[in-house]
């Protein structure tokens, strides 16, 4: 090893501008540790301290990363990370959805007897390892994101610990979580050896430069890469932990799962690709590599998804199959994005919307869940107009937004997206997915239904929802209808992400 006299001296200091454009990270790492000192006051109940902790802290991280948004990008570690506007742009992404959760979570978790601190200081170490996982250059950087983002997440799906279900998906998430990470980072030391580096861009120009280290070691290395992300971002075949984790997490848990993680999961895979199929000369080999694989996935996905939701019964089980559909159409993005730069732009403005939309789904779904998250069936949103409009009015915004309804935010990311696809030359690919987004509409539309035309089952519940979880609803409705009538900005914000990265 290397003594440490003789490393160079500005490798062991920072400049300001880096320290600067470090303050989203600096800002929740703080934070994260402020909340477990104040979770340890004994003359207050912890809950409060540590909730007010919280949310400042993710509140102050969004109003950093906004700020810096603009900002040129900056290589950090010796090109180990890069802080730019994509990276930020997703760093509001993650606070505002972790910060939501944490709002709407609030009494639930005084509903359930699960009102403990460790809850949001797991969710502020998981949303710092989303952030640095959108900001990694080097494959050793993504590992650590993952694992950080990842091992706090299997404590949160087990955090009911007297249920079985809860226990029972905590386990399988571990298990194939891990497996998933180990075929990754497998991926990744055979990239290694082929190359001698784990700069993402280093391998690629390495590759480039000499031919002949592309050998077969080297192309499975690569793709033991693809499918570890695959895994993480629920794509078929490797989607089937997603329902039973779904089903068995905490409903306020799931939300977070299926905004958050899949949105830095995706980012992380934006960033890997983009390196990769915009490097100069690099475009052929992704086209001719990673298009097929691509393209197979967003079918197999966008299909299994849907039509296996036309069975669900359980809403959480509904919404997790609605999850991998997405994904399906998410990864029509990277199927465009081989042959065009717009594709990521428009996978960018539709984990954007996704994220908004989901995550007030299951904020609804939260304030409408019984003890042990039970009442969360078809039959049990039964009369709910009448019985909750305002509730029932938010969770038909949402549902239609799922859909590709105008005018909603849903609509517009899906038109950006299949209209990048369409320019791209995937007119088959697109077809399949307006197919599949047709059949989607019946399953949202059925809860409608529900909701709108059925007679209340049973008496009516009193339902005491606090002004975290109210504010939390009413914000995410707004974005959802914002972004659908006036998406120029938030398209333009996505284009100008993917480009500086």
């Amino acid at each position: 090893m290397e003594p440490l006299k003789t490393i160079r001296p500005e490798l062991l200091t920072m400049s300001e501008e880096q320290i600067r454009v470090l303050m989203p990270y600096f800002v929740v790492f703080g934070g994260a540790i402020v909340a477990m000192l104040g979770s340890v006051l004994k003359k207050l109940s912890p809950k409060w301290p540590v909730f007010i902790i919280t949310l400042a802290t993710l509140f102050a991280g969004v109003w950093v990363s906004i700020g810096l948004i603009p900002e040129g990008p900056v290589t950090l570690f010796n090109g180990m990370m890069a802080a730019d506007s994509f990276s930020n742009f997703f760093n509001t992404v993650f606070l505002l959805a972790a910060a939501l959760s944490v709002m709407v979570s609030f009494r639930y978790l005084d509903r359930e007897g699960l009102q403990l601190p460790e809850y949001n200081v797991l969710i502020l170490f998981s949303v710092l390892g989303m952030m640095l996982l959108a900001s990694a250059l080097d494959f050793i950087v993504l590992f650590i994101a993952l694992e950080l983002m990842s091992l706090a997440v299997y404590v949160l799906v087990g955090f009911r610990r007297a249920d079985r279900r809860s226990n029972e998906a905590a386990m399988k998430y571990f298990i194939l979580g891990s497996a998933a990470s180990a075929v990754l980072l497998y991926g990744t030391a055979l990239l290694y050896g082929c190359t001698g580096t784990t700069a993402i861009k280093g391998v690629v120009h390495l590759a480039q430069a000499e031919p002949a280290a592309v050998t077969p070691v080297f192309v499975l290395g690569v793709a033991m890469v693809v499918f570890g992300f695959l895994f993480k971002v629920a794509a078929a075949p490797f989607h089937m932990w997603m329902p039973d984790v779904y089903e068995g997490a905490p409903v306020p848990v799931t939300g977070f799962m299926t905004t958050g993680l899949k949105a830095a999961a995706f980012a992380a895979f934006f960033r890997v690709f983009i390196n990769l199929g915009l490097a100069q000369g690099a475009t052929e080999v992704v086209q001719r590599h990673f298009h097929d694989i691509f393209w197979v996935c967003a079918v197999l996905t966008m299909v299994i998804g849907n039509f296996v939701a036309l069975t669900q019964t359980n809403l959480k089980r509904m919404l997790a199959y609605s999850s991998i559909a997405h994904t399906g159409y998410l990864l029509v993005g990277f199927v465009t994005g081989t042959r065009s730069e717009l594709g990521f732009a428009a996978g960018t403005m539709y984990v954007v919307a996704y994220a908004i939309m989901n995550l007030g789904a299951f904020a609804v779904l939260t304030l409408l869940s019984g003890k042990d998250d039970s009442g969360l069936n078809l039959h049990d949103l039964s009369g709910l107009s009448r019985r909750h409009p305002i509730l029932a009015f938010a969770l038909s915004v949402f549902l239609l937004s799922m859909a590709g309804i105008p005018p909603t935010a849903g609509f517009a990311a899906k038109y950006l997206l299949f209209s990048s696809a369409v320019q791209a030359g995937e007119i088959s690919l697109v077809v399949i997915a307006v197919l599949c987004s047709a059949v989607s509409v019946y399953y949202y539309l059925r809860v409608l239904v529900y909701m709108y035309m059925h007679e209340p089952i049973g008496s009516p519940q009193t339902l005491r929802v606090s002004i975290w979880a109210g504010v939390a609803v009413a914000a995410m409705v707004v974005l959802t209808l914002q972004v659908g009538l006036i998406p120029e900005r938030m398209v333009n914000i996505a284009k100008k992400a993917v480009i500086g990265m």
